[in-house]
Order: structure tokens, then sequence, then C-alpha cells
């Protein structure tokens, strides 16, 4: 049994939960930060304490990339990545694009105005330029086909999760400017494995609400490379100066001195 440590919210675990929904592979949960542990209880599997974190028996490896590589690998039927090279090549290009551009762009707003329900203008103004340009290249890359690369595949199964929380903080696509975007995002949603993962969201969006608890701490934020190239790329290096200085920062592995 495949075991899977995980958080609802995060794009990347989401990833890898639509993958084994496609491919049908049962797997045990331990959801962390939101049920079953916390980051300092699978350092064992992640040393990073990040999500998602995957156990196969006596095997285990982390990075949402690699474990769905693993999982084609291991499990090559039902495919999530084309067979043609070509397209397997663009498959792993939008998921490049999606776990760094897409993720970067919407992080440090997730962070103020969902997190700490607070305004910072040339934040979400910088995101919403940001995520037009994204959305722009997403339309000319889909063209005529109904999925990226053709056939749905890996490609469709990480952008998804970033646009759907693009959407939740307020820069939805717009039909009259992304309508081939906007008919993608529709059928996507339409896939059971993708339906499946909504439920599991809204659930604990509206378990977390009703116990009064925040989906995440917005004041012990983890940053690492593309969030971080994020940030000083677009004139915001005194801001994230001020949240180090606050205490408001972590970043993954702590070298002992």
């Amino acid at each position: 049994m495949l075991t899977l440590y995980d958080d609802v919210f995060s794009p990347y675990a989401r990833k890898v939960r639509i993958a084994l929904y496609e491919k049908g592979l049962p797997f045990e949960r331990v959801r962390a930060l939101h049920g079953d542990c916390n980051r300092s209880d699978f350092v064992h599997v992640n040393p990073r304490a990040e999500v998602p974190a995957l156990v196969d028996g006596d095997f285990s490896l982390y990075d949402s990339t690699i474990i769905c590589e693993y999982l084609e690998d291991r499990h090559p039927e039902p495919p999530i990545y084309p067979r043609d090279r070509r397209l397997r090549a663009e498959c792993r290009l939008l998921e490049d694009l999606a776990d760094t551009q897409l993720d970067a762009a919407t992080y440090a707003v997730t962070i103020v105005e969902l997190g700490r329900r607070e305004s910072h203008a040339a934040l979400h103004d910088t995101a919403r330029r940001d995520l037009e340009r994204l959305y722009n290249e997403l339309e000319q890359r889909l063209g005529r086909a109904p999925f990226f690369c053709g056939d749905f595949s890996l490609a469709d199964i990480a952008v998804a999760p970033h646009l759907m929380a693009a959407a939740f903080l307020g820069f939805p696509l717009d039909p009259a400017k992304h309508p081939v975007l906007t008919r993608w995002m529709e059928r996507v949603q339409e896939r059971p494995a993708v339906a499946r993962d909504n439920a599991d969201v809204i659930e604990t969006l509206q378990r977390l609400q009703a116990e009064g608890r925040p989906a995440f701490d917005p004041y012990r934020v983890q940053w690492r490379s593309d969030r971080l190239e994020w940030v000083i790329k677009n004139g915001f290096a005194d801001w994230f100066a001020e949240e180090m200085r606050a205490g408001r920062t972590f970043f993954p592995i702590t070298v002992a001195h």
C-alpha cells in the first residue's frame, strides 16, 4: 500500500492525488498540518519537511514531479504522460511552468490577502499582471486541443490546481479574453479524479471555517526558490526583508552550526 504525506491545499499534493486517482491506485493518506501530523513527523521521508512525500514499501521519495514520474514508471496504465516524445517533453514543460511560474505568482498574495486578511496593492497588481501573461501563454499553447498535449495528461493535472487557487484569490479566467482556457477548465473540472479532489478541498475549507481555524499560519511562512525569485525580481525585496526581521519566514532544512 502506498502512503502519501500531503496537505489538502498544496497544489503539489493535489497534483499527486489527482494522478493517483486517475491511475486508480489505492493509498493511505497522512494529512500534514490539517489532521494527522505536523512537519516534524515526516522528516524521515522528506528532510525538507515539505509535502507531498510518498512511501512505497521500504522505498520513499519526495517532490511532486519525481513522485508522478515514479508512479508512471511503476504503474504505466493508464498513462498520465503522452507516449510521443515531443508531447511528453511539452507535458514536462507545462508542468514546470505550473510548478514555478504559476505558483510563484500567487504565493505572496496568498500569504497577505488570504492568510492575514490585509491588502497590498502593489503585490496584488503585480500578481494580476503576471497571471495575465501566463493565462495568455496557456491560451496559446492549448490552441484547438481539448487538453494540453492533446489527451488529458500530467500537464493538465499540474496546471489546474494553480488556476483554481488563482480564481479563489480573485484572479479568475475571463471568458472573453481566454475562451479556450475557460472551456479547458470546465472540461478538467468534469474529470472524476479532479471532482473528487475538489470535494476534498471544499469539505476541508468548510470544516476549518466552522472550527475557526486558518488554512495555514500566515505569520510563519516557508519560502524557497522560485517564490523568492518572484518577490525579488518584482521589487519587493524590502517587503521580504521586513518579513525576515519580524520572524515571519523560515526555510527548509536548518543547518546546524
